[in-house]
């Protein structure tokens, strides 16, 4: 296999050039080779590959809940997965899922992205898709962006060679793992890109093919053809667009007895989730998509407990640019923002404040600080500059060395992610206290305070955090860490939801943000969160307030002192117990030894941050389904991996 892609990335060098319309039309000055032409470009995208691999057909005979995966080998502008979408939309059934895949090497920045697919508005129904599409469209870093554009229709973005992503693909699949449908073999033309273009390629695209896959690529090129018919797909010429006198595509009934893969159908299970945290409820959500009935036990209320305060902060702990593919605290990072941002069109969801953060555990000298994070887009993080605030919180940040600033990071609102999801799933408030696996099945114990029933159900997720471990004592047992947080209504200023000072959060060694708290209907102060290990007592201690308060007025003396608080003022509190791994990674995935049982715990503080996209791989896994990540990244998270072997140390 090729050595893996890397993180550094180059975006697409575009010049704009006028067509013999006028038009301007975007041209990559690498490849001295245009993206599309304004007059042809959505006509050649319905000829080609739309027509070419009969997906107007194949979408209208599409069943209840099934799914449809297209992969592709050129994004450029999107403009070929923005016409599947509108197609889609009119044809396929409300039930069914498409899956588009598709990868770039030199992906377009954002401004030359909305820019070339701005000619595309002419259409309002097309227009709508052009707008979903710039909304979510990621960051240029190396690696898989799973975007949703509905609930139904997903993109996985892949910047990197298309040839490494083919072949990351591959190393996640098994038996049991879906297959492509239909491949739009795109980009720039062979004679110009011919790395692309290659034998391994091919072969790599039968590798994830079933014996009805259909291919339709532009070009007619005989090397192509050879290629594709050597790989094992039943190629044949047919007529090109416009100018182009021929295209390949596949047989209309494809003859390919050399892929050997069947295509996995969808079933519809009735799956049990244990535990009601921000794990288990995303973990609900992401099933209920895919078109599975999901039970959720939890005896007490839906995110009660260590996903219950009443804000969260949300932000990254980012790494060097190099490692960030396999990076989760990255790559979850990036995928849970746009997801806490699409809830927002429903409920409060994300205050998108920005965060302060002091960065002292990232890298040990200030010219590495410096380093990382210059390294990024400066959406994601810059170095924030006080010396022109002269608040007090001006004052305080002057006296740290480096302070960046995360405009994308801000605060959650657990209770009402809770009202949100919670129809996703139903929800018993019952305490689990056996799972009994058979042949087909596992069979669920639980108790309602009064009498044991049992449940019967195709897979199980255990999400229960700390004491996930008690339910199955084949899980890792966790270090249990009590986390208090503390907090108090600031009575200054006459709007409860506007900022005193702080407008954005603030990270030190702990972290403090102002939010409006609904339930006292004030603007409030929190800050924490304690940090005591081996320990699963709930009740507040006056010592953890004080130790909070302590962190925070000496990281922040002179906000604090703006504020009037001392240790002396009434806090206000709340306990969490969080579960931690020895090397800081959850636990997702099935058990090594069960055919039913699957797990996703071990979040430690990053709970908000991991869920919603290990909730995401976990569907996927249980689903069958082809997964957004690297290999590696995906072995660091699997509960039966060796580093879970080695004891924890107190200094770990």
């Amino acid at each position: 296999m090729r050595q893996l892609m890397t993180d550094t990335l180059k975006t697409a060098d575009i010049v704009w050039k006028e067509d013999h319309n006028g038009c301007l039309i975007p041209t990559s000055r690498h490849f001295d080779d245009i993206y599309f032409s304004q007059a042809g470009g959505l006509s050649e995208t319905y000829h080609v590959f739309i027509h070419g691999n009969r997906l107007t057909e194949r979408f209208g005979q599409l069943t209840k809940n099934e799914r449809f995966v297209i992969a592709e080998t050129g994004f450029g502008t999107g403009l070929n997965f923005l016409a599947v979408c509108q197609l889609w939309q009119k044809i396929a059934p409300k039930s069914t899922r498409l899956h588009f895949i598709s990868t770039e090497k030199y992906p377009l920045g954002h401004d030359d992205f909305a820019q070339a697919l701005s000619v595309w508005r002419t259409d309002d129904s097309f227009g709508d898709w052009v707008d979903a599409l710039i909304q979510v469209y990621p960051l240029p870093l190396a690696g898989c962006h799973r975007l949703h554009l509905s609930e139904k229709i997903t993109l996985d973005l892949w910047f990197g060679e298309a040839l490494d992503t083919l072949n990351e693909i591959a190393n996640n699949q098994h038996e049991h793992s879906i297959r492509i449908d239909a491949w739009f073999l795109d980009g720039f033309t062979p004679a110009k890109n011919p790395d692309m273009w290659s034998d391994a390629l091919f072969k790599a695209m039968a590798q994830l093919s079933h014996r009805k896959t259909t291919v339709a690529t532009f070009t007619a090129a005989g090397f192509v053809r050879r290629g594709l018919i050597d790989a094992g797909f039943d190629m044949v010429k047919s007529a090109g667009f416009g100018r182009k006198r021929q295209m390949l595509c596949t047989a209309p009934m494809p003859n390919q007895p050399t892929l050997n893969h069947y295509q996995i159908g969808f079933k519809p299970k009735k799956i049990a989730i244990i535990g009601g945290g921000i794990s288990g409820v995303s973990t609900a959500t992401a099933l209920s998509h895919r078109g599975h009935v999901v039970h959720l036990f939890e005896p007490d209320d839906i995110m009660a407990g260590a996903s219950g305060n009443p804000c969260a902060l949300f932000s990254p702990k980012l790494t060097l640019l190099d490692h960030a593919t396999n990076h989760l605290p990255t790559v979850s990072f990036l995928y849970s923002y746009r997801h806490y941002k699409a809830m927002n069109l429903y409920s409060q969801i994300f205050d998108q404040i920005g965060v302060l953060d002091f960065l002292l555990p990232s890298q040990k000298t200030a010219k590495k600080r410096q380093a990382l994070i210059d390294e990024y887009p400066k959406s994601l993080i810059s170095t924030h500059y006080p010396q022109k605030d002269s608040s007090a919180l001006g004052q305080d940040l002057r006296q740290t060395d480096i302070v960046a600033h995360i405009p994308m990071g801000g605060i959650l609102y657990p209770i009402n992610i809770a009202k949100l999801l919670k129809k996703h799933f139903i929800h018993h408030p019952f305490k689990v206290v056996r799972l009994q696996e058979q042949e087909n099945r596992v069979v669920l114990t639980a108790f309602d305070g009064q009498s044991h029933q049992n449940f019967s159900f195709d897979q199980v997720v255990i999400a229960a955090g700390f004491a996930s471990h008690f339910i199955d004592n084949r899980l890792f047992n966790c270090r249990k860490i009590r986390g208090q947080v503390t907090w108090l209504a600031l009575t200054n200023g006459d709007d409860p939801k506007k900022p005193t000072q702080a407008t954005n959060a603030i990270k030190y060694d702990g972290y403090s943000t102002e939010f409006f708290d609904s339930k006292s209907q004030s603007k409030s102060l929190l800050f924490g969160a304690s940090f005591i290990r081996n320990n699963t007592e709930t009740k507040l201690s006056d010592d953890e307030h004080l130790s909070n308060f302590q962190k925070f007025s000496q990281a922040l003396p002179n906000y604090c002192q703006s504020l009037n608080i001392s240790k002396d003022t009434h806090f206000e509190g709340r306990v969490g117990i969080r579960a931690q791994t020895p090397d800081y990674h959850p636990l997702v995935g099935k058990l090594s030894d069960s055919d039913h049982i699957f797990c996703l715990y071990g979040m430690g503080s990053k709970g908000f941050s991991f869920a919603p996209f290990c909730a995401e791989i976990l569907a996927d896994l249980m689903d069958g389904g082809i997964l957004p990540m690297s290999s590696k990244l995906l072995a660091k998270l699997s509960p039966n991996r060796d580093r879970l072997n080695t004891p924890i140390q107190e200094e770990d």
